[in-house]
């Protein structure tokens, strides 16, 4: 029995350290792990054959690269907030399909990321999208009426707090989540993720604050958020015009390249906003 013990409580002791490994790499290094930021700007639409103009703007005292894109008269004006591995020139296809829908576009990159200056973070993305809201409103004139608030991924965080504090005509998210504790709860069913999280986004406790027209764009195949947050997210919304669209394809993909279906979907969504 001795000799079973040994090797039994050497077992349990490296589990234990594993354990603890994992979390304590969780609990540091979880900004590293949410804002994937390290990616060059390789690209501009130029280079794609549309005309647009690079704006630099300030958050906080720091300059903050976007892009903003012509569109057909009459049309809203999409504010575009990135998840957490884009950067601008990673944006064609979103930005070839809104071409085609004929909005007026607007997307940044948050600080760290792309061109812009600074280091992320959950605060500083928010303040970012402020700014970006500034920019358009103050510095270019935009009525706010004509503003439609698009987030992908992590930028739906974004977008929702910012649909709080300045309500916009619309309101769309592709692929978004109820809340970071809770993505992260669903990959690490085993640690204590609620209780670790430093960083939250939590869209869910703004769903029902937030009274916009409202789509949500999400795959059912998506690996990277599960289509059940866009059910909640959907359920708990207080908006009266709000609409659930799914999709097929990755997370990245899903609706840039999701073909006709999603495109007409959009579309008419927009051309109700107008």
């Amino acid at each position: 029995m001795a000799r079973l013990r040994r090797p039994l409580r050497w077992f349990v002791l490296v589990v234990l350290l594993a354990y603890a490994g994992v979390g304590g790499y969780l609990y540091l290094f979880q900004e590293r792990m949410v804002f994937r930021s390290g990616q060059p700007v390789t690209a501009t639409p130029a280079d794609w054959g549309m005309a647009f103009e690079e704006v630099r703007f300030a958050s906080e005292g720091l300059e903050l690269n976007g892009w903003w894109l012509p569109g057909e008269a009459g049309r809203p004006l999409l504010l575009f907030m990135h998840g957490n591995t884009s950067v601008l020139s990673g944006l064609r296809g979103h930005i070839e399909l809104f071409r085609r829908l004929g909005v007026e576009q607007f997307l940044f990159d948050y600080r760290g990321y792309g061109r812009s200056a600074g280091s992320p973070s959950e605060a500083g993305v928010y303040a970012d999208a402020l700014a970006a809201w500034a920019y358009l409103t103050n510095t270019r004139g935009v009525d706010p009426g004509r503003i439609v608030l698009y987030g992908h991924s992590l930028g739906g965080g974004a977008a929702t707090w910012l649909a709080t504090r300045h309500p916009p005509a619309a309101l769309i998210l592709e692929g978004s989540f109820t809340s970071i504790p809770d993505v992260g709860a669903g990959r690490y069913p085993f640690l204590p993720i609620r209780w670790m999280s430093r960083i939250f986004f939590d869209n869910l406790d703004r769903m029902p604050r937030i009274g916009a027209p409202l789509l949500i764009l999400h795959s059912r195949d998506d690996k990277t958020i599960p289509f059940r947050h866009a059910e909640v997210l959907l359920s708990a919304s207080g908006s009266r015009a709000k609409t659930l669209l799914p999709t097929h394809g990755n997370h990245n993909t899903s609706v840039s390249q999701g073909g006709k279906e999603v495109e007409e979907g959009l579309r008419r969504f927009l051309d109700d906003e107008q």
